[in-house]
């Protein structure tokens, strides 16, 4: 029906996509109808649609302009998998009705729900293309006069033949809700089977079927699909509307029974694993990783802010955008804290209901909930109504209603923040509060601030990146702002596999700033501070003695944990100390440890199993650990949300190179040549202290060996050389690995030496050399552990 362009947004640096409708449909869709319908869809704000940004005409076509989701669509997928695992039917599923309850309870129905309309963007299912389906049928408005045109071509105007409701396709114009229902279900059984419900040769035909024949049970053609979810297709795709579920609502809880029951058994396998003597810790973590969004105790000192609905798009980032300024604002007054805006934006279902909020409350363990709407009020003002709702008992405080000039977000903000806090204290006491603690009094450093978090949230490493500079633009001493820059900066060149170290300077000049802002916020800029420094003296950038580099280390390990224990239920603090003992672990291997690393991570995916750098580690620790198991379950984790990186490449080769019924079949060598140095050097740095029978490490170095010729070769000569080497003093075959070896391989030669296949005289010369070099290098300070063995004090103290 389209033409779909790619396009660069001028004002604010980001792509678009721009769909143009076609020549031949705009007569049958007036100027006029169409910009009405879509400034209607461009009202719905939901994390599982994709909004409207614009409408227009030029020269008699009619456009439209959305955002640009890097992904793929559901059709895509299914082309490429066939049938999908029965949990991701049940999370997309669930996802789209979430997005179908909130426009359905605003009156809008989509009429034209089909896999291709569905983007899967970082594991996220997205539904687009609300409203053209209505604006092709003809006007649905009472009091619209201009005639009902429709278009003679079946599948255009009406929808598409394959996935409409029986009423859809008898021509009725007037669907409503359980029409959509009715095509979301259809889309259900296809990703469960392969194959959607009816087929025929012709459009016609696929009609026919839909108004006539009754489809084969779902559970005929997937045997493991559970008996709930059956059921609940086999509603929804009720001939008639009456026998189905009644609002997107009903559809699904039935899902959340389906859910539940397929749950059940990964929680007895944990239990076992505990018995089998698993760290405490990591069992934990997994238990709450399979429990999904199961009742958390809740603390009455705990504040969950929900995403406003907001409705109208200029005001759509304050959407998310409050629950970042009211979580910095609320944490930390007398015994308030609040949770962790990532963790609520992703916990939230998009109603404010009051067994949706309180639904919330439970599955953050928060003892008070806010929710709340912005809407226009005027030609500058806006609206805001707020609730706090005590999640215990379901009660209601007094509605909260503000009005604010559009231009003093900020100010409206802080109100609001003030009059919850009132409320709150008729239950807590609270002592002293700030007025505010976002760390800027700039409305327009606020405003990019908050967008760079919307972004950052969903890992758009590079947008995040460009909306903080420009709040850092606008006001220079902005903290938090500096500090996510910095992280930004870190993943992106993670992400593409290079080693930027600029992004540090910004965390070490947002610790020089910190001041007045949030308990959590404060403590986070202080950790990263830290943080940057120790790295960059690793990275020879910045000079400091031993004995400060030591303090500083312990600082940060005693903050981290400090925090850990504030904030048990952040996983942002918990990502932050598994990083911290990951890469500074040396400094205390007794307590800092990598399995204690290890334990970290594996807490803060228990606590946000969607954050996707935590799994990047915890996949080479597996390893590490010999835990072949583990690092494949953190891959399946990890892939399940899509991950487009480099990273993700990588995990995909370790995936097949892991498993040993596909091991044997891959050729490394074809491999090699059709990856980037970035891919292989990722996977094989992760694979590097793998001691398996197959010997995948020195299978891999071998290959890299025969790959050495063209752009890559001096990369893959040098991976190759270490591999082997490695591969090879891994097994003690160390005369073979220190003819390989070279000074990056200092290691080798002292252990070597300490198991006497360097002669000792020999040893004592070569590391007394080693020692007198100036510079403290690698080769200087791994002297120490020969010196050290040799009880050569005199040399250890020089």
């Amino acid at each position: 029906m389209s033409r779909v362009f790619l396009a660069v947004e001028q004002s604010l640096n980001r792509h678009v996509v721009i769909k143009l409708l076609l020549p031949e449909l705009t007569s049958e869709a007036s100027t006029a109808r169409f910009k009405r319908e879509l400034e209607l869809t461009a009202l719905l704000q939901h994390p599982h649609i994709l909004p409207v940004l614009a409408t227009g005409a030029r020269e008699g076509l009619l456009y439209y302009v959305m955002p640009y989701v890097e992904g793929e669509s559901l059709r895509h997928r299914l082309a490429r998998e066939g049938r999908l695992p029965v949990d991701d039917v049940v999370r997309i599923l669930s996802e789209l009705l979430g997005a179908l309850a909130y426009a359905h309870e605003r009156g809008v129905v989509h009429r034209d729900v089909k896999p291709e309309n569905i983007l899967l963007s970082n594991g996220v299912a997205v539904l687009a293309d609300f409203g053209i389906a209505a604006v092709l049928a003809g006007p649905q408005s009472p009091g619209v006069t201009e005639p009902a045109a429709r278009l003679t071509e079946v599948g255009m105007a009406m929808g598409t033949p394959g996935y409409m409701s029986p009423e859809q396709a008898a021509g009725e114009q007037n669907l409503d809700a359980r029409s959509d229902l009715y095509a979301l279900a259809v889309v259900g059984y296809e990703m469960l089977s392969g194959q959607p419900p009816f087929a025929g040769p012709t459009p016609l035909a696929v009609l026919t079927a839909h108004l006539t024949a009754t489809p084969r049970p779902i559970d005929e053609l997937r045997a493991d699909t559970p008996p709930a979810l059956a059921a609940a297709l086999a509603t929804a795709l009720n001939k008639v509307p009456d026998e189905r579920f009644q609002s997107a609502r009903e559809f699904r809880d039935a899902l959340g029974v389906a859910v539940g029951r397929r749950r059940t058994p990964s929680r007895r396998r944990v239990t076992f694993a505990a018995i089998g003597g698993i760290a405490v810790v990591a069992a934990a973590a997994a238990f709450m990783l399979g429990r999904g969004d199961a009742a958390l105790p809740l603390d009455p000192a705990l504040v969950a802010i929900a995403p406003f609905d907001v409705l109208a798009p200029e005001l759509a980032v304050w959407q998310e955008g409050m629950v970042d300024i009211l979580a910095a604002n609320l944490d930390g007054a007398g015994p308030i804290r609040t949770v962790a805006p990532a963790v609520s934006v992703r916990k939230w279902k998009g109603n404010s209901d009051r067994q949706s909020v309180a639904d919330f409350g439970r599955a953050t363990g928060a003892g008070f909930a806010v929710v709340g709407r912005i809407v226009p009020s005027g030609a500058d003002s806006v609206r805001l109504t707020a609730r706090v709702i005590d999640v215990a008992s379901a009660g209601e405080r007094s509605a909260i209603d503000l009005v604010e000039a559009s231009s003093r977000m900020d100010r409206l903000a802080d109100s609001l923040s003030l009059r919850v806090l009132r409320e709150l204290g008729e239950t807590v006491i609270l002592g002293a509060t700030r007025r505010s603690a976002i760390g800027s009094a700039s409305p327009t450093a606020i405003k990019a601030f908050l967008q760079g978090e919307q972004h950052y949230r969903r890992s758009d490493w590079d947008s995040a990146a460009v909306y903080y500079r420009r709040a850092i633009d606008s006001d220079s001493t902005f903290a938090p702002a500096l500090r996510h820059l910095s992280n930004a900066m870190g993943w992106k060149t993670a992400a593409a596999g290079t080693a930027e170290m600029s992004g540090y300077d910004f965390a070490l000049r947002a610790g020089e700033l910190n001041h007045g802002l949030a308990p959590r916020e404060s403590l986070l800029v202080a950790g990263d501070s830290m943080f940057a420094a120790l790295i960059l003296d690793q990275s020879g950038l910045r000079k400091a003695p031993a004995a400060e580099k030591r303090s500083l280390a312990r600082r940060l390990f005693a903050l981290l944990r400090r925090g850990t224990q504030s904030f048990p239920d952040d996983p942002e603090l918990w990502f932050k100390l598994g990083d911290a003992q990951y890469h500074l672990w040396f400094y205390f291997p007794s307590t800092e440890s990598l399995s204690a690393s290890r334990d970290a991570f594996d807490r803060s995916l228990a606590l946000d199993s969607a954050f996707a750098p935590s799994y990047v580690h915890l996949i080479d620790l597996a390893v590490r650990q010999q835990d072949i198991a583990g690092a494949q379950r953190y891959i399946r984790q990890y892939l399940a949300l899509h991950p487009i990186d480099v990273h993700a490449a990588s995990a995909r080769l370790m995936a097949g190179l892991l498993d040993p019924a596909k091991a044997g079949s891959i050729s490394l060598d074809s491999v090699i040549r059709n990856e980037s140095p970035q891919v292989i050097g990722t996977a094989f740095g992760s694979l590097l202290l793998l001691a398996d029978t197959a010997e995948t490490q020195l299978r891999m170095a071998r290959a890299l060996q025969g790959a050495s010729e063209g752009d890559n070769g001096k990369a893959y000569a040098q991976m190759a050389k270490f591999g082997i080497a490695n591969a090879n003093a891994l097994r003690g075959h160390y005369r073979e690995a220190m003819s390989l070896a070279d000074s990056t391989a200092a290691w080798i030669t002292v252990e070597a030496a300490l198991v006497g296949v360097i002669p000792p005289d020999s040893a004592d010369r070569l590391f007394a050399s080693w020692a007198r070099q100036p510079d403290p290098a690698d080769a200087r300070s791994f002297a120490v552990f020969w010196l050290a063995a040799r009880r050569d004090t005199a040399s250890l103290k020089a």
